[in-house]
Protein backbone atom coordinates (compact mmCIF):
# COMPACT_ATOMS: atom_id res chain seq x y z
CA UNK A 1 0.00 0.00 0.00
CA UNK A 2 1.02 3.50 -0.85
CA UNK A 3 3.11 5.38 1.71
CA UNK A 4 0.62 8.61 0.99
CA UNK A 5 -2.50 6.49 1.44
CA UNK A 6 -4.83 8.51 3.50
CA UNK A 7 -7.33 6.00 5.24
CA UNK A 8 -11.25 5.72 5.22
CA UNK A 9 -11.42 6.53 8.51
CA UNK A 10 -9.50 9.36 8.46
CA UNK A 11 -10.37 11.15 5.09
CA UNK A 12 -14.11 10.56 6.47
CA UNK A 13 -12.90 12.47 9.60
CA UNK A 14 -11.55 15.24 6.63
CA UNK A 15 -15.28 15.82 5.63
CA UNK A 16 -16.57 16.26 8.95
CA UNK A 17 -13.79 18.89 9.61
CA UNK A 18 -14.51 20.30 5.85
CA UNK A 19 -18.25 20.56 6.86
CA UNK A 20 -17.81 21.78 10.17
CA UNK A 21 -15.42 24.73 8.50
CA UNK A 22 -18.21 25.21 6.05
CA UNK A 23 -20.56 25.81 9.11
CA UNK A 24 -18.49 27.70 10.80
CA UNK A 25 -17.62 30.35 8.05
CA UNK A 26 -21.28 31.15 6.68
CA UNK A 27 -21.07 30.35 3.05
CA UNK A 28 -23.24 33.51 1.81
CA UNK A 29 -21.41 35.49 3.78
CA UNK A 30 -18.15 34.07 2.18
CA UNK A 31 -19.37 34.68 -1.59
CA UNK A 32 -20.86 38.19 -0.39
CA UNK A 33 -17.01 39.35 -0.21
CA UNK A 34 -16.59 42.45 -2.08
CA UNK A 35 -13.39 42.21 -4.60
CA UNK A 36 -12.08 45.51 -3.32
CA UNK A 37 -9.28 44.20 -1.11
CA UNK A 38 -9.85 40.59 -1.15
CA UNK A 39 -7.59 37.89 -2.18
CA UNK A 40 -8.37 34.51 -3.47
CA UNK A 41 -6.02 31.50 -1.45
CA UNK A 42 -5.79 29.17 -4.10
CA UNK A 43 -4.94 24.95 -4.03
CA UNK A 44 -3.80 23.58 -7.19
CA UNK A 45 -4.42 19.71 -7.70
CA UNK A 46 -2.04 18.60 -10.69
CA UNK A 47 0.35 20.39 -11.47
CA UNK A 48 1.91 19.14 -14.37
CA UNK A 49 1.04 19.06 -18.23
CA UNK A 50 -2.07 21.54 -18.48
CA UNK A 51 -2.11 21.77 -15.04
CA UNK A 52 1.29 23.81 -15.28
CA UNK A 53 -0.77 26.03 -17.14
CA UNK A 54 -3.86 26.49 -15.45
CA UNK A 55 -1.88 27.00 -12.32
CA UNK A 56 0.23 29.82 -14.41
CA UNK A 57 -2.85 31.51 -15.87
CA UNK A 58 -4.67 31.51 -12.46
CA UNK A 59 -1.48 32.67 -10.31
CA UNK A 60 -1.67 35.69 -13.09
CA UNK A 61 -4.35 37.46 -11.36
CA UNK A 62 -3.04 40.08 -9.19
CA UNK A 63 -5.58 38.88 -6.17
CA UNK A 64 -4.69 34.97 -6.25
CA UNK A 65 -2.29 33.97 -3.52
CA UNK A 66 -1.21 30.13 -4.21
CA UNK A 67 -1.13 28.48 -0.60
CA UNK A 68 -0.97 24.81 -1.76
CA UNK A 69 0.38 22.68 -4.44
CA UNK A 70 -0.55 18.67 -5.27
CA UNK A 71 0.77 16.06 -7.34
CA UNK A 72 1.07 12.04 -7.02
CA UNK A 73 4.59 13.00 -9.36
CA UNK A 74 7.32 14.58 -7.24
CA UNK A 75 8.96 16.01 -10.81
CA UNK A 76 5.79 17.57 -11.32
CA UNK A 77 5.47 18.98 -7.43
CA UNK A 78 9.28 20.40 -7.51
CA UNK A 79 8.78 22.39 -10.76
CA UNK A 80 5.66 24.25 -9.72
CA UNK A 81 7.59 24.59 -5.92
CA UNK A 82 10.27 26.44 -7.91
CA UNK A 83 7.47 29.07 -9.16
CA UNK A 84 5.21 29.09 -5.76
CA UNK A 85 7.86 28.63 -2.86
CA UNK A 86 5.43 29.98 -0.29
CA UNK A 87 2.97 27.45 -0.92
CA UNK A 88 3.10 23.99 0.57
CA UNK A 89 2.91 21.09 -0.73
CA UNK A 90 1.30 17.85 -1.10
CA UNK A 91 1.03 14.02 -2.73
CA UNK A 92 -2.54 12.99 -1.77
CA UNK A 93 -5.53 16.13 -2.41
CA UNK A 94 -7.17 14.68 0.90
CA UNK A 95 -5.02 15.35 2.70
CA UNK A 96 -4.39 18.69 1.74
CA UNK A 97 -8.18 19.47 2.23
CA UNK A 98 -7.93 17.32 5.67
CA UNK A 99 -4.67 19.76 7.13
CA UNK A 100 -5.91 23.21 5.00
CA UNK A 101 -9.48 23.82 4.95
CA UNK A 102 -9.30 26.64 6.97
CA UNK A 103 -7.06 28.07 4.92
CA UNK A 104 -8.27 27.39 1.24
CA UNK A 105 -10.69 29.35 -0.50
CA UNK A 106 -10.48 27.75 -3.68
CA UNK A 107 -9.20 24.63 -5.58
CA UNK A 108 -8.43 24.35 -8.94
CA UNK A 109 -8.30 20.43 -11.25
CA UNK A 110 -5.93 19.38 -13.76
CA UNK A 111 -5.73 16.07 -12.98
CA UNK A 112 -6.29 12.86 -15.34
CA UNK A 113 -10.04 12.27 -16.08
CA UNK A 114 -10.85 9.69 -13.65
CA UNK A 115 -9.81 12.20 -10.59
CA UNK A 116 -11.44 15.00 -11.73
CA UNK A 117 -15.21 13.88 -9.74
CA UNK A 118 -13.14 12.75 -6.59
CA UNK A 119 -11.14 15.71 -6.47
CA UNK A 120 -13.47 18.49 -7.47
CA UNK A 121 -16.30 16.78 -4.83
CA UNK A 122 -14.17 16.70 -2.09
CA UNK A 123 -13.57 20.56 -2.38
CA UNK A 124 -17.17 20.79 -2.92
CA UNK A 125 -17.52 18.86 -0.04
CA UNK A 126 -15.08 20.95 1.99
CA UNK A 127 -16.95 24.55 1.01
CA UNK A 128 -14.78 25.54 -1.78
CA UNK A 129 -14.84 27.24 -5.00
CA UNK A 130 -13.75 25.18 -7.53
CA UNK A 131 -12.07 25.48 -11.31
CA UNK A 132 -11.95 21.57 -12.95
CA UNK A 133 -10.55 20.66 -16.14
CA UNK A 134 -12.38 19.41 -19.49
CA UNK A 135 -14.45 17.16 -19.39
CA UNK A 136 -16.40 17.72 -15.86
CA UNK A 137 -15.82 14.25 -15.01
CA UNK A 138 -14.94 10.33 -16.29
CA UNK A 139 -18.92 9.25 -15.92
CA UNK A 140 -22.17 10.65 -15.93
CA UNK A 141 -23.50 10.05 -12.17
CA UNK A 142 -20.31 11.41 -11.62
CA UNK A 143 -21.29 14.86 -13.64
CA UNK A 144 -24.89 14.96 -12.61
CA UNK A 145 -23.72 14.95 -8.64
CA UNK A 146 -21.33 17.52 -9.27
CA UNK A 147 -24.29 19.97 -10.97
CA UNK A 148 -26.37 19.01 -8.34
CA UNK A 149 -24.11 19.72 -5.09
CA UNK A 150 -22.71 22.69 -6.39
CA UNK A 151 -25.80 24.03 -7.40
CA UNK A 152 -27.08 23.38 -3.30
CA UNK A 153 -23.66 24.83 -2.26
CA UNK A 154 -23.78 28.12 -4.35
CA UNK A 155 -20.21 28.08 -4.81
CA UNK A 156 -18.46 29.04 -7.33
CA UNK A 157 -17.76 26.80 -10.15
CA UNK A 158 -15.85 26.79 -13.70
CA UNK A 159 -15.01 23.66 -16.43
CA UNK A 160 -11.79 24.80 -18.04
CA UNK A 161 -12.88 24.88 -21.67
CA UNK A 162 -10.98 27.77 -21.93
CA UNK A 163 -11.56 28.62 -25.36
CA UNK A 164 -15.76 29.36 -24.44
CA UNK A 165 -14.36 32.63 -23.13
CA UNK A 166 -13.01 33.42 -26.07
CA UNK A 167 -13.55 35.99 -29.30
CA UNK A 168 -14.41 33.31 -31.77
CA UNK A 169 -16.75 31.15 -29.47
CA UNK A 170 -18.73 34.09 -27.98
CA UNK A 171 -19.19 35.77 -32.26
CA UNK A 172 -20.33 32.36 -32.89
CA UNK A 173 -23.25 31.82 -30.22
CA UNK A 174 -24.26 35.28 -30.79
CA UNK A 175 -24.39 34.55 -34.66
CA UNK A 176 -25.86 31.67 -34.43
CA UNK A 177 -28.91 33.23 -31.87
CA UNK A 178 -29.07 36.36 -33.74
CA UNK A 179 -31.39 34.46 -36.50
CA UNK A 180 -29.32 35.15 -39.51
CA UNK A 181 -29.18 31.46 -40.68
CA UNK A 182 -32.72 31.33 -38.98
CA UNK A 183 -33.52 28.27 -36.95
CA UNK A 184 -30.79 25.49 -36.89
CA UNK A 185 -31.91 21.83 -38.25
CA UNK A 186 -28.79 19.96 -37.60
CA UNK A 187 -25.07 20.42 -36.72
CA UNK A 188 -22.14 18.17 -37.28
CA UNK A 189 -18.60 19.02 -35.41
CA UNK A 190 -15.64 16.87 -35.71
CA UNK A 191 -11.95 16.59 -34.71
CA UNK A 192 -9.05 15.10 -36.47
CA UNK A 193 -7.22 13.66 -33.31
CA UNK A 194 -7.26 10.24 -32.69
CA UNK A 195 -6.92 9.20 -29.07
CA UNK A 196 -7.31 5.23 -29.01
CA UNK A 197 -5.14 2.15 -28.82
CA UNK A 198 -5.85 -1.64 -30.52
CA UNK A 199 -2.32 -2.94 -29.97
CA UNK A 200 -1.11 -5.54 -27.34
CA UNK A 201 -1.93 -5.32 -24.31
CA UNK A 202 0.69 -3.01 -21.68
CA UNK A 203 3.71 -4.48 -20.66
CA UNK A 204 4.01 -3.87 -16.26
CA UNK A 205 6.55 -1.68 -15.70
CA UNK A 206 8.65 -0.77 -12.12
CA UNK A 207 7.40 2.11 -10.75
CA UNK A 208 9.30 5.43 -10.81
CA UNK A 209 10.88 6.38 -7.89
CA UNK A 210 8.98 10.04 -8.43
CA UNK A 211 5.80 8.43 -8.84
CA UNK A 212 3.01 7.32 -6.52
CA UNK A 213 0.97 5.10 -8.54
CA UNK A 214 -1.64 4.09 -5.78
CA UNK A 215 -2.61 7.51 -5.71
CA UNK A 216 -1.98 8.23 -9.63
CA UNK A 217 -4.89 5.27 -9.79
CA UNK A 218 -7.12 6.47 -7.41
CA UNK A 219 -11.12 5.94 -7.49
CA UNK A 220 -9.88 3.47 -10.81
CA UNK A 221 -9.50 -0.13 -10.16
CA UNK A 222 -6.01 -1.54 -9.56
CA UNK A 223 -3.57 -2.39 -13.19
CA UNK A 224 -0.13 -2.54 -13.02
CA UNK A 225 1.91 0.55 -14.47
CA UNK A 226 2.88 0.53 -17.53
CA UNK A 227 5.94 2.92 -19.17
CA UNK A 228 4.66 5.38 -21.56
CA UNK A 229 1.20 3.76 -21.46
CA UNK A 230 -1.02 5.96 -18.97
CA UNK A 231 1.15 8.68 -16.87
CA UNK A 232 2.17 11.26 -17.66
CA UNK A 233 -0.17 11.69 -21.32
CA UNK A 234 -1.52 8.80 -22.71
CA UNK A 235 -4.01 8.33 -20.45
CA UNK A 236 -6.95 9.71 -22.58
CA UNK A 237 -7.20 6.28 -24.67
CA UNK A 238 -8.14 4.23 -21.52
CA UNK A 239 -11.57 3.61 -20.50
CA UNK A 240 -10.70 3.11 -16.84
CA UNK A 241 -8.83 6.77 -16.97
CA UNK A 242 -9.90 9.08 -20.03
CA UNK A 243 -12.52 9.81 -22.72
CA UNK A 244 -10.88 9.14 -26.00
CA UNK A 245 -11.09 11.82 -28.65
CA UNK A 246 -14.70 12.69 -27.99
CA UNK A 247 -14.09 13.22 -24.38
CA UNK A 248 -10.89 15.61 -24.88
CA UNK A 249 -12.04 17.59 -28.15
CA UNK A 250 -16.27 17.43 -28.67
CA UNK A 251 -15.95 18.97 -25.20
CA UNK A 252 -14.38 22.01 -26.19
CA UNK A 253 -15.96 21.47 -30.36
CA UNK A 254 -19.69 21.22 -29.06
CA UNK A 255 -19.17 23.61 -26.07
CA UNK A 256 -20.77 26.96 -28.50
CA UNK A 257 -23.20 24.55 -30.07
CA UNK A 258 -24.85 23.85 -26.44
CA UNK A 259 -24.67 27.73 -25.63
CA UNK A 260 -25.68 28.94 -28.95
CA UNK A 261 -28.32 26.45 -29.23
CA UNK A 262 -29.15 26.00 -25.17
CA UNK A 263 -29.44 22.08 -26.20
CA UNK A 264 -30.59 19.98 -23.18
CA UNK A 265 -30.54 16.28 -22.66
CA UNK A 266 -30.58 13.45 -25.70
CA UNK A 267 -33.14 11.68 -26.60
CA UNK A 268 -31.48 9.00 -28.43
CA UNK A 269 -27.67 8.34 -29.68
CA UNK A 270 -26.41 5.76 -32.59
CA UNK A 271 -22.93 5.41 -33.37
CA UNK A 272 -21.59 4.15 -36.57
CA UNK A 273 -18.28 3.77 -35.33
CA UNK A 274 -15.72 1.48 -35.91
CA UNK A 275 -15.60 -1.40 -33.63
CA UNK A 276 -14.00 -0.48 -29.96
CA UNK A 277 -11.27 -2.78 -28.80
CA UNK A 278 -11.99 -3.92 -24.83
CA UNK A 279 -9.80 -1.46 -22.66
CA UNK A 280 -9.13 1.37 -24.92
CA UNK A 281 -11.59 3.66 -27.08
CA UNK A 282 -12.23 3.39 -31.09
CA UNK A 283 -9.93 5.34 -32.86
CA UNK A 284 -12.79 6.58 -35.71
CA UNK A 285 -16.21 7.55 -34.69
CA UNK A 286 -19.12 8.71 -35.71
CA UNK A 287 -22.18 9.48 -33.64
CA UNK A 288 -25.25 10.73 -34.16
CA UNK A 289 -27.43 12.55 -31.41
CA UNK A 290 -31.20 13.68 -31.61
CA UNK A 291 -32.23 15.98 -29.14
CA UNK A 292 -35.66 18.10 -28.72
CA UNK A 293 -35.95 21.35 -30.17
CA UNK A 294 -35.27 24.36 -28.55
CA UNK A 295 -35.62 28.52 -29.67
CA UNK A 296 -32.92 28.61 -31.83
CA UNK A 297 -33.69 25.06 -33.79
CA UNK A 298 -36.50 23.03 -35.79
CA UNK A 299 -38.52 21.19 -33.74
CA UNK A 300 -35.99 18.91 -33.06
CA UNK A 301 -32.34 18.85 -33.56
CA UNK A 302 -29.91 16.11 -35.47
CA UNK A 303 -26.26 16.45 -34.21
CA UNK A 304 -23.25 14.52 -35.15
CA UNK A 305 -19.76 13.75 -34.25
CA UNK A 306 -16.83 12.39 -36.24
CA UNK A 307 -13.26 12.46 -35.18
CA UNK A 308 -9.91 10.09 -35.92
CA UNK A 309 -10.44 11.25 -39.75
CA UNK A 310 -14.10 10.45 -40.24
CA UNK A 311 -15.51 13.65 -41.64
CA UNK A 312 -19.24 14.74 -42.75
CA UNK A 313 -20.85 14.42 -45.96
CA UNK A 314 -20.25 18.37 -47.55
CA UNK A 315 -20.52 17.84 -51.13
CA UNK A 316 -23.91 19.92 -50.34
CA UNK A 317 -22.45 22.12 -48.64
CA UNK A 318 -22.31 25.53 -50.29
CA UNK A 319 -18.52 26.01 -49.65
CA UNK A 320 -17.97 28.16 -52.79
CA UNK A 321 -15.87 31.03 -51.42
CA UNK A 322 -15.75 34.67 -53.05
CA UNK A 323 -13.53 33.93 -55.35
CA UNK A 324 -15.86 30.58 -56.51
CA UNK A 325 -13.17 28.17 -55.73
CA UNK A 326 -14.48 25.85 -53.35
CA UNK A 327 -12.93 26.04 -49.43
CA UNK A 328 -11.81 22.55 -47.89
CA UNK A 329 -12.85 22.09 -44.32
CA UNK A 330 -10.81 22.67 -41.17
CA UNK A 331 -9.28 19.86 -39.81
CA UNK A 332 -11.63 20.50 -36.61
CA UNK A 333 -14.86 22.59 -36.24
CA UNK A 334 -18.70 22.46 -36.62
CA UNK A 335 -21.05 23.38 -39.11
CA UNK A 336 -24.32 24.57 -38.02
CA UNK A 337 -26.87 24.11 -40.89
CA UNK A 338 -30.02 26.28 -40.64
CA UNK A 339 -33.29 27.28 -42.49
CA UNK A 340 -31.55 30.62 -44.18
CA UNK A 341 -28.23 29.63 -44.31
CA UNK A 342 -24.95 28.21 -42.88
CA UNK A 343 -21.90 28.75 -40.26
CA UNK A 344 -18.76 27.49 -39.95
CA UNK A 345 -17.32 27.77 -36.97
CA UNK A 346 -13.22 26.54 -36.89
CA UNK A 347 -11.35 25.49 -34.04
CA UNK A 348 -10.16 28.30 -32.79
CA UNK A 349 -10.81 30.59 -35.21
CA UNK A 350 -14.13 33.32 -36.60
CA UNK A 351 -17.10 31.87 -37.93
CA UNK A 352 -18.20 32.31 -41.44
CA UNK A 353 -21.26 32.61 -42.95
CA UNK A 354 -22.38 30.72 -46.37
CA UNK A 355 -23.51 31.05 -49.06
CA UNK A 356 -20.50 33.34 -49.45
CA UNK A 357 -22.12 35.58 -51.79
CA UNK A 358 -25.83 35.27 -50.14
CA UNK A 359 -23.77 36.64 -46.94
CA UNK A 360 -21.43 39.22 -48.42
CA UNK A 361 -22.91 42.38 -47.34
CA UNK A 362 -23.51 41.00 -43.38
CA UNK A 363 -21.37 42.26 -40.98
CA UNK A 364 -19.94 39.44 -38.11
CA UNK A 365 -19.60 41.52 -35.05
CA UNK A 366 -16.94 40.25 -32.86
CA UNK A 367 -17.90 39.61 -29.08
CA UNK A 368 -15.30 41.06 -26.55
CA UNK A 369 -12.60 38.73 -25.43
CA UNK A 370 -12.54 37.30 -21.98
CA UNK A 371 -9.85 35.42 -19.72
CA UNK A 372 -11.81 32.26 -18.89
CA UNK A 373 -8.97 31.96 -15.12
CA UNK A 374 -9.67 35.44 -14.27
CA UNK A 375 -13.46 35.34 -14.83
CA UNK A 376 -13.51 32.68 -12.23
CA UNK A 377 -11.45 34.41 -9.69
CA UNK A 378 -13.26 37.67 -9.86
CA UNK A 379 -16.60 35.46 -9.71
CA UNK A 380 -15.10 33.90 -6.40
CA UNK A 381 -14.27 37.63 -5.19
CA UNK A 382 -17.87 38.63 -5.70
CA UNK A 383 -17.57 39.89 -9.39
CA UNK A 384 -19.74 38.75 -12.43
CA UNK A 385 -21.03 35.00 -12.32
CA UNK A 386 -19.23 32.32 -13.96
CA UNK A 387 -20.65 31.40 -17.57
CA UNK A 388 -19.63 27.86 -17.54
CA UNK A 389 -20.18 26.67 -14.24
CA UNK A 390 -21.19 23.44 -13.52
CA UNK A 391 -24.78 23.89 -13.96
CA UNK A 392 -23.99 23.69 -17.48
CA UNK A 393 -21.03 21.97 -17.65
CA UNK A 394 -22.87 18.91 -16.08
CA UNK A 395 -25.14 18.45 -18.57
CA UNK A 396 -22.84 19.10 -21.55
CA UNK A 397 -20.33 16.63 -19.92
CA UNK A 398 -23.33 14.30 -19.71
CA UNK A 399 -24.33 14.25 -23.34
CA UNK A 400 -20.32 13.85 -24.62
CA UNK A 401 -19.89 10.85 -22.20
CA UNK A 402 -23.29 9.55 -23.31
CA UNK A 403 -21.31 9.79 -26.48
CA UNK A 404 -18.25 7.93 -25.12
CA UNK A 405 -20.49 5.09 -24.19
CA UNK A 406 -22.72 5.22 -27.74
CA UNK A 407 -19.35 4.19 -29.23
CA UNK A 408 -18.90 0.74 -27.56
CA UNK A 409 -22.06 -0.32 -29.10
CA UNK A 410 -21.58 0.31 -32.65
CA UNK A 411 -25.25 0.18 -33.97
CA UNK A 412 -26.89 -0.03 -30.77
CA UNK A 413 -29.64 3.16 -30.56
CA UNK A 414 -29.70 4.03 -26.92
CA UNK A 415 -32.66 6.15 -25.43
CA UNK A 416 -31.87 8.10 -22.92
CA UNK A 417 -34.08 9.00 -20.23
CA UNK A 418 -32.76 12.18 -18.82
CA UNK A 419 -34.38 12.47 -15.39
CA UNK A 420 -34.07 8.73 -14.49
CA UNK A 421 -30.63 9.23 -15.48
CA UNK A 422 -30.68 5.79 -17.08
CA UNK A 423 -30.65 4.14 -20.59
CA UNK A 424 -33.38 1.65 -20.37
CA UNK A 425 -33.09 -0.01 -23.56
CA UNK A 426 -29.43 -1.30 -23.12
CA UNK A 427 -28.26 -3.10 -20.10
CA UNK A 428 -24.64 -2.87 -20.51
CA UNK A 429 -25.17 0.59 -22.03
CA UNK A 430 -26.32 1.65 -18.90
CA UNK A 431 -24.08 -0.25 -16.59
CA UNK A 432 -21.38 2.13 -17.84
CA UNK A 433 -23.20 5.27 -16.40
CA UNK A 434 -21.66 4.94 -13.10
CA UNK A 435 -18.42 3.79 -11.99
CA UNK A 436 -17.62 1.58 -8.43
CA UNK A 437 -14.64 3.31 -7.09
CA UNK A 438 -12.19 1.67 -5.67
CA UNK A 439 -11.86 0.53 -1.88
CA UNK A 440 -10.46 3.33 0.22
CA UNK A 441 -10.96 6.09 -2.20
CA UNK A 442 -14.65 6.45 -1.77
CA UNK A 443 -15.86 10.24 -2.07
CA UNK A 444 -19.20 11.50 -0.03
CA UNK A 445 -21.92 12.35 -2.16
CA UNK A 446 -20.29 10.29 -5.16
CA UNK A 447 -19.93 6.95 -3.69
Amino acid sequence: MSRSFLSRRSFLLSTAACGAALDAFSLPALLAQPAGGKRLRLASIGVGGMGSSDLESLSSHPAVDVVALCDVDTNNLGAAAAKHANAKKFADFRRMLDEMAGEIDAVNISTPDHTHAAAAMSALNCGKHVYCQKPLTHDVHESRQLRVVAEKTKLVTQMGTQIHSTTPYRTAVKLVQSGTIGKVREVHSWSSKTWGYDGADPVSAAVPATLDWNLWLGTAQEIPYADGQYHPANWRRWYDFGGGTMGDMSIHILDPVFTALKLTAPTTLLSKSSAAPKRSFGMQNETHFNFPGTEFTTDSLKLTWYDGGKMPDSKDWPLEGADGNRLSLPEQGSMFIGEKGYVLLPHVAMPQLFPVKQFAATPIAAAPNGDHYHLFVDACLGGTPTTCDFSYAGPLTEAVLLGTIANRFPGDELRWQSEAMTIPNHDPADALLRRRYRKGFEVDNLS
